[in-house]
């Protein structure tokens, strides 16, 4: 009877021991990010929701973001967009600096223009450091440096909102 117990247990904990160790291998994060995009004659802010999969010294992130103007913005607007991304990593996927690349698009719509959104396309190339806080969370403050392009041919948008933009931001959240 011992002897089956044993035989019984011993699978189960070399299955459970792999599982752990593979989940370690590949952590994976889920939490919100906050952008604030400067640029001559711009300002607006993206809040959004990120996911990123992290394997050995590279990760890659998907996002959805909501685009809305600053309050001191001189005209408004408000939208929303998605990104994808790419991170390489100094250091091991915990606690480390990184250099990354961003695509994102947004779809604006500003006030005094027509109902219509304008697609927006911004490639932004990134660096900062990802902070892991005990097992369980995280935080990353980063800057880029990215450059919007107008991408529909009806304009709706602004002069000001075509060109160079410079990003902080800051994601937190929770790593599993």
């Amino acid at each position: 009877m011992l002897r089956a117990i044993v035989l019984t247990l011993i699978p189960i904990l070399m299955l459970s021991s792999v599982t752990i160790q593979c989940r370690a291998q590949n952590p994976w994060e889920l939490g919100g990010e906050y952008m604030r995009p400067i640029g001559k004659g711009y300002k607006s802010n993206i809040a959004g929701l990120r996911y990123e999969n992290f394997n050995d010294k590279n990760s890659f992130s998907v996002g959805l973001t909501y685009h809305f103007a600053a309050q001191d913005a001189y005209g408004g607007f408000k939208g929303f967009g998605m990104y994808a991304g790419y991170r390489y990593s100094f250091g091991n996927n915990s606690s480390s600096p990184f250099i990354g690349l961003r695509t994102m698009f947004s779809f604006e719509n500003f006030e005094g223009k027509t109902n219509l959104n304008s697609l927006m396309f911004t490639p932004v190339g990134e660096i900062g450091y990802h902070f892991v806080l005990g097992d369980s969370f995280f935080t990353t403050p980063s800057v880029g440096y990215g450059y919007t392009l107008k991408v529909t041919k009806e304009y709706n948008t602004r002069q000001d909102d075509e060109g160079g933009r410079i990003m902080p931001a800051i994601a937190a959240g929770f790593r599993f």
